[in-house]
């Protein structure tokens, strides 16, 4: 019983997590239905459409940042479909997470131009701009650096014998729960309230989960190959 309601738990997670926000987007640098790289300058008026709507927009091609490269769940990934008729362009913007899930499909952007730089441009437009404001983007008013220098100067307050316990991990609030980081300032969990106190959503690099609080400690349960782990997370709220 108690692992079918996790398992529950984990497919409303998944359902739930797609609909979350992100800090990237990452964009081909060559559409597959064309020979070569940034196609009438397709590719650059599609980044920065992204980054107009405030993201953090990278080729895939490019050097992530740190974050992203430990963690490729914090981005989308664009992918453009054509399905072009005899006089018309057609092109549908889909958008997949890091686990290759298609979570939104932009209208499908249409022109009758015949001049084919004309059309893909004026189609690719119609595409992005249906889905302006439909993504949502996470920590945006948040800097890393001073989220990293706030959390880095409060760990040290605890006083004892003046050992830091780094294995500790701190919950610093966010919008939608909280994020669990470690002494350094790095975010090790990202935490989605419930409508329960000891019960969180939670998610950790690939893993996705949630963290409950059980005989009077923390623990991260989440589903792997079909098995449910748990592990237990020593954390300060």
């Amino acid at each position: 019983m108690k692992k079918l309601v996790l398992l529950l738990l984990l497919f409303g997670f998944t359902f739930s997590f797609a609909q979350e926000n992100y800090k990237y987007i990452i964009v081909p640098k060559k559409f597959s239905f064309f020979k070569e790289e940034n196609k009438y300058n397709l590719n650059d008026l599609t980044k920065s459409f992204f980054e107009k709507e405030g993201f953090e927009v990278y080729f895939d091609t490019d050097e992530f940042p740190e974050d992203l490269a430990k963690n490729r769940c914090l981005a989308l990934f664009v992918d453009v479909t054509e399905n072009n008729g005899i006089f018309t362009t057609k092109v549908n913007f889909e958008f997949k997470d890091c686990y290759n899930k298609v979570v939104l499909i932009s209208d499908q952007g249409t022109s009758r131009e015949k001049d084919y730089q004309k059309a893909y441009i004026e189609a690719f437009r119609g595409a992005l701009n249906s889905v302006k404001g439909s993504l949502k983007i996470k920590n945006a008013t948040i800097k890393s650096t001073e989220k990293t220098k706030e959390v880095v100067e409060s760990v040290p307050s605890k006083k004892s014998n003046g050992i830091i316990n780094t294995s500790e991990l701190k919950a610093v609030a966010t919008d939608t729960g909280y994020d669990l980081v470690d002494y350094s300032g790095h975010t090790v969990f990202y935490l989605y309230s419930t409508s329960l106190d000891t019960v969180f959503l939670a998610g950790k690099e690939i893993y996705k989960g949630v963290l409950l609080k059980k005989n009077n400690g923390w623990f991260f349960e989440y589903d792997f190959d079909g098995k449910v782990y748990s592990e237990k997370v020593e954390v300060r709220f």
